[in-house]
């Protein structure tokens, strides 16, 4: 129509083309406003992604230690509730594997139940003890008298001692406490697979603080993967015994927790482990296989390493402890 009207020069008024360039004018802006607003569309759908893949890298990696594994899946439960922005993951390993994700990045936090000197062996480490339990000696409930036994670290270096070869042991009990007679039944002895912090301090107990690892005078004792992986080999073993954190056994089917005597201390971890465990925790008795439940990160914690730690040292989280049978930091420090 434009076409027409220009080339019929004798029917165009001056206010005629005036008109028709106005509706150029208004044609040719609706047509840059529209590229325009695409433009400013797709940018804003750009940014708007952006924002989500910031969102997505709000994101924090736990592995180590697995008797730390259970709070902290409870923890990052909880945590993930509060700031649904951010995504926490949590996975194993051991003690050993924790300190050594955070001394090489591997992961945002390590987790170890044992503790870490930060001073000489690890100084580019930051440590946080978050919670503590305990390490308890358990037996398959299939295995006789035992299970009313009070065992002493001298009675656990002889049966480790003697498991060396075929991880078996001859067990019996004589007054009461659990000894090693190679004239018994035997017994299948159990320990940890993968370096942990819990068999570090069940070794240091039996050999009075000169070995880390049961390896180192029993090689050929089978083990499990984790706290768990014990657990479910002394439950699915009749005649068996092995070590897990107290968390694990407590309320476990299929086992019992023996009680323990220490430089002429009885520790009722059968009957009230929790109390004992507490109670050592915060000075007022000295429970010797106790230990703290630590997070380590590289240097100084970022704000969301920091933010999670500290929702982790809260006394809101305190039953969350509870729930996995430890204790929370702010009920011993």
């Amino acid at each position: 129509m434009f076409k027409k009207i220009f080339n019929d020069e004798a029917g165009v008024s001056p206010i005629v083309a005036t008109l028709v360039l106005v509706v150029v004018a208004i044609a040719g802006a609706a047509a840059v406003g529209t590229i325009l607003g695409s433009f400013s569309g797709d940018v804003s759908e750009q940014a708007s992604a952006g924002d989500a893949a910031g969102s997505a890298s709000m994101e924090l990696v736990i592995a180590g230690s697995s008797t730390v594994q259970p709070v902290s899946e409870l923890l990052a439960e909880a945590y993930m509730d509060k700031n649904p922005g951010v995504k926490v993951t949590v996975q194993g390993g051991g003690s050993g594997a924790g300190i050594t994700g955070a001394k090489m990045g591997y992961v945002d936090i390590g987790a170890a139940s044992k503790d870490v000197d930060t001073v000489n062996d690890y100084p580019e480490l930051q440590k946080f003890t978050i919670g503590g339990s305990g390490v308890v000696v358990i037996v398959n409930d299939n295995s006789g008298g035992l299970t009313g036994a009070v065992v002493t670290a001298a009675n656990l270096s002889d049966i480790y001692t003697a498991a060396n070869g075929d991880g078996t042991a001859g067990l019996t009990v004589t007054g009461g406490y659990l000894t090693e007679s190679a004239a018994a039944t035997n017994y299948t002895i159990f320990d940890r697979a993968d370096k942990s912090g819990t068999e570090e301090t069940f070794a240091k107990f039996i050999t009075g603080g000169a070995e880390k690892s049961i390896d180192a005078i029993a090689s050929g004792v089978d083990g499990g993967e984790g706290n768990q992986g014990v657990l479910e080999k002394v439950q699915d073993t009749p005649d068996s015994l092995g070590f897990v954190d107290y968390g694990f056994a407590d309320g476990a089917s299929g086992v019992t927790i023996l009680n323990l005597e220490h430089d002429g201390t009885s520790y009722d971890v059968n009957g009230d482990g929790d109390t004992i465990i507490l109670e050592t925790l915060q000075g007022t008795q000295d429970y010797p296989l106790k230990r703290p439940l630590n997070y380590l990160t590289n240097g100084n914690p970022s704000s969301l390493q920091k933010s999670f730690i500290d929702f982790a040292l809260s006394p809101g989280s305190k039953d969350i402890y509870h729930e996995t049978g430890y204790y929370a930091a702010v009920e011993f420090m």
